[in-house]
């Protein structure tokens, strides 16, 4: 059974290779994955994206993700014409959704034309615990631990483990 989920996920890659996808060495797509803008997508070497993940990209969007990271199953992924950069050597937990574009209240209503844009960037040596939900404009810096299901929007700094709804640092670390 593993050996045709490995063929299915190298037919993925391949796939998404010809539709123009920049894949490093020794990384892995899985084979349901779904990735809406192959173009706009760079993956570093030895990454991988699980199974279930959803990438929506507009074509004025842009995701990159840097070497040795992930993104764990059930991972969404909404960007228009932003930037997500993922760094090197992050892990991300399922379940994590990344909003470079969502509703904002700048009045009583809701309406389509209140969105709220804004590139996320996440650094080097980060760990995003299962469920956290990152919105636009969020910059994460290096070596920063994201407790599960937070709620991140503006800067973390660098050394700190950072929890709850909005995040906040928690504790400093070694």
């Amino acid at each position: 059974m593993a050996f045709f989920v490995r063929i299915k996920n190298r037919l993925k890659c391949w796939f998404l290779i010809a539709r123009g996808i920049r894949i490093g060495k020794y990384s892995q797509i899985y084979h349901n994955v779904e990735i809406t803008n192959a173009k706009a997508v760079n993956i570093g070497e030895n990454s991988i994206i699980y199974k279930a993940c959803t990438i929506y990209l507009s074509p004025g969007g842009y995701f990159s993700m840097g070497n040795h990271s992930h993104i764990a199953p059930y991972g969404y992924l909404l960007i228009q014409d932003q930037l997500l950069s993922i760094g090197h050597n992050v892990a991300i937990g399922p379940f994590c959704s990344f909003f470079c574009v969502s509703n904002g209240i700048q009045s009583a209503f809701l309406f389509k034309d209140q969105y709220i844009k804004g590139n996320i960037q996440i650094g080097n040596n980060v760990f995003i615990g299962a469920h956290c939900v990152l919105l636009p404009g969020t910059t994460i810096s290096d070596h920063v631990v994201v407790a599960a299901n937070s709620v991140v929007k503006g800067n973390l700094e660098s050394g700190f483990l950072y929890a709850g709804s909005p995040a906040k640092p928690v504790k400093k670390l070694d």
